[in-house]
């Protein structure tokens, strides 16, 4: 993050929230691959949650279609 940020010294406004948004996309693909090996792996809604700092029920709406 902080490479990215220092990366924009100099551009405008729009270019870094353009950075910050493709940011969030990859971080969202990342926890994705993560949360399902984390599954694969044996581990629980409840422990998954607890790593990424959300409840149970949040973690489990928005993964456990998948």
């Amino acid at each position: 993050m902080k490479t990215l940020v220092g990366s924009m010294d100099g551009k405008g406004p729009a270019e870094a929230l353009y950075a910050v948004a493709e940011l969030q996309k990859e971080v969202g693909r990342a926890e994705a691959t993560l949360v399902r090996s984390a599954r694969q792996a044996g581990l629980s809604w409840e422990a998954i949650a607890l790593c990424l700092g959300v409840s149970k029920q949040a973690v489990h709406r928005k993964y456990g279609k998948r």
